[in-house]
């Protein structure tokens, strides 16, 4: 291992975090979506709509090399789910079809990323700890394409806990 190697590893000494945030035309696009159709009483901020590649709590420094990496690809609303959040809540998430994302999942569980869940959902977070009865069945999916600027790459945070707007 060389210096720049080894300086990359102890960056990432707590894991790594990829992930992907929404274009502002396609925030703007789902956040007045969000707004109009859903009927939320809880929501995270709308600046921090992302996608995450990767939630690491191994070390993945060559992830460093896909930092700034975008592709003209489109994402497209799935479905909804209710993931559980770290605090025993709950979390509503938009599931989305979005082929880059899932192959760079799988780049870097090659390279030796690891999860917490036994399969890669892309999703985009919408409400974080939210205590609304929310029935995923009867809310509308969007129907327009959603981009997403390059990749970010950062060593994981163990201690971050999204906040509601």
């Amino acid at each position: 291992m060389n210096i720049a190697s080894l300086t990359q590893y102890a960056r990432h000494k707590d894991g790594t975090y990829v992930s992907m945030d929404l274009d502002e035309e396609s925030r703007a696009l789902l956040d007045n979506f969000v707004q109009m159709s859903l009927g939320l009483t809880e929501r995270v901020d709308p600046k921090t709509y992302h996608i995450t590649i990767i939630y690491s709590r191994t070390p993945v420094p060559t992830a460093e090399s896909y930092e700034g990496l975008s592709t003209n690809t489109e994402a497209f609303a799935d479905a909804y789910e209710l993931f559980p959040t770290k605090n025993d809540g709950k979390c509503l998430v938009i599931r989305v079809k979005f082929t880059f994302a899932e192959l760079m999942n799988r780049r870097l569980t090659d390279e030796g990323a690891t999860s917490d869940y036994g399969q890669y959902k892309p999703h985009i977070t919408l409400a974080y700890d939210t205590e609304q009865e929310i029935d995923i069945t009867t809310l509308p999916l969007p129907k327009f394409p959603l981009k997403f600027n390059a990749i970010k790459v950062a060593p994981l945070d163990p201690q971050l806990v999204p906040e509601n707007a």
